[in-house]
């Protein structure tokens, strides 16, 4: 009777840890998923074509301070950032100074993002990709040769916007 019992006891520990262990991994899984992450009000990082999840900036110092060619490639958010200037072309700059910025340029085919201005002051949060400066990707964006050159000078590097939206503006 004894043996019985604690058969009884094991299998019930046992089926008590394996449904603790599933709604862990159900738990994972829901933490993962896009939409629960949204209904929490947790920040949506979009995957790259290799499957990597975008790095999240709040000071685009961290790119133009350390090795910015070393960020070439990678796919970023900066996220609350200010717009330190602005050009004709709709592109624009993002940093401290004239001297600490990046050049944010609006990707070609996305005709929402080309409809889109920005002005000096406006907190945005930018999704891209941190392009190498030079003459050609001037004629390959929307970037003018003026902004790309001064681009090249300072950072050596540009952010190729895919996304952007405007948290808080100052235009009237």
């Amino acid at each position: 009777m004894k043996k019985k019992g604690f058969a009884t006891s094991t299998g019930l520990v046992c089926l008590a840890v394996s449904l603790m262990f599933s709604g862990l991994a159900m738990a994972q899984e829901n933490s993962n998923n896009p939409a629960t992450r949204a209904q929490n009000n947790q920040p949506m990082a979009s995957q790259n074509q290799n499957g990597e999840h975008p790095v999240v900036l709040i000071d685009p110092a961290k790119i133009y301070n350390e090795n910015p060619m070393g960020w070439v490639g990678k796919q970023v958010v900066l996220q609350n950032v200010t717009v330190e200037d602005t050009n004709n072309s709709g592109n624009f700059w993002v940093g401290s100074d004239n001297d600490h910025r990046i050049l944010v340029v609006k990707q070609n085919n996305n005709d929402t993002l080309k409809a889109m201005s920005f002005h000096k002051g406006d907190v945005v949060t930018i999704h891209g990709v941190v392009k190498a400066a030079s003459r050609y990707m001037a004629h390959e964006t929307t970037a003018s040769e003026g902004s790309m050159h001064d681009a090249q000078k300072s950072t050596g590097v540009f952010l190729l916007a895919n996304q952007v939206s405007v948290n808080s503006s100052t235009y009237k």
